[in-house]
């Protein structure tokens, strides 16, 4: 049977990644660790909280929540999450004075989090990477910073310099899992979740004439510089290909359906609408679902950074590509 490990600080987090192996499928549970942690300087912020920087700190809990629709149901609509998810996943904070400084706990947050990522089906490298970049970026740990081999040097010198022993190797291993060009798709949308969460905060003040964000200082101009940062392009691509339908839901007009590529573990979501698909295909969407066989369909697919964020499902392809070959 396997023990549960309790993480309630640095030094624990780093034992239980050390143990990954023989956890089994046990999730490590945290306790009180990490906490929020923003402090905003500024003559408007003694303490206070603007309109703006509400909305912003609104915006970042909504990114957690879709964070969480994502993994747990494929999908980032919130409309996904249930009263009970909602509850499970709202932070608390507490503003002190002197500056706005916002802090709170994660630990139920990650704990609900971290219960849905697919681990069991991870290797013991990718179940580490997931979880470190799940609990620091989440907590806000260098999220602003360009993961090429420059900046992850200066990211352990800087954190060397201002954190614990154990909080410098954990800053270290983050960087190290970043730079990787084989994360868990689990793992890109935590990272996009929490810089988008993150960068709402910094644009809900405008005027700040600095910002912490877990130690690490934003002065004004930088805090400029990630406000102007564009967001990644996403594109609209025309697909055919297999794919596997691990869901269907019927809705009077349309049907919501969970996709998965063959040979991937990664869903994203999929409509169907009913007034302009083939009505004497419907069935054959629910025969692949009912047989866990994949299907070719037609699509046009939302992407960014190579990954399919949702698709509008046209039709079902039956060109097959011997067909196309043999095509006079």
């Amino acid at each position: 049977m396997s023990d549960v490990a309790v993480v309630d600080g640095p030094e624990s987090f780093l034992a239980a990644l050390d143990r990954i192996d023989f956890l089994g499928e046990s999730f490590p549970v945290f306790k009180g660790w990490p906490n929020f942690d923003v402090k905003v300087d500024g003559d408007r912020y003694q303490g206070t909280l603007t309109p703006k920087l509400m909305a912003g700190l609104i915006e970042f809990q909504d990114q957690l929540l879709r964070a969480y629709a994502e993994i747990r149901y494929g999908s980032s609509s919130i409309g996904k999450l249930s009263a009970a998810d909602k509850a499970d996943l709202e932070i608390v904070l507490a503003i002190t004075k002197g500056s706005t400084n916002g802090q709170g706990p994660l630990d139920d947050v990650l704990n609900k989090i971290i219960s849905a990522l697919p681990m069991n089906k991870m290797s013991g490298g990718n179940v580490t990477a997931l979880l470190i970049i799940a609990v620091m970026c989440l907590a806000g740990y260098m999220v602003f910073s360009g993961w090429n081999q420059s900046d992850l040097e200066k990211a352990k010198i800087a954190s060397a310099e201002r954190q614990s022993a154990a909080q410098t190797i954990l800053i270290g291993k983050l960087a190290d899992a970043l730079a990787s060009k084989n994360l868990p798709p689990e793992a890109v949308a935590i990272k996009d979740r929490a810089a988008e969460g993150y960068r709402a905060i910094v644009a809900g003040a405008p005027d700040a004439t600095s910002m912490d964000i877990q130690g690490e200082h934003f002065n004004a101009d930088e805090l400029e510089k990630i406000r102007t940062q564009e967001p990644q392009p996403k594109s609209r691509q025309e697909r055919r290909e297999d794919v596997y339908i691990d869901m269907v839901k019927r809705h009077p007009d349309y049907l919501s359906l969970t996709l998965r590529l063959p040979g991937s573990d990664y869903t994203f979501p999929g409509r169907v609408d009913l007034s302009k698909f083939d009505q004497g295909k419907v069935n054959q969407l629910f025969d692949s679902l009912r047989d866990a066989s994949p299907i070719r369909i037609f699509h046009y697919s939302s992407e960014q950074k190579n990954r399919i964020l949702r698709t509008d499902v046209i039709a079902v392809d039956d060109i097959t590509v011997s067909q196309i070959k043999t095509a006079p």
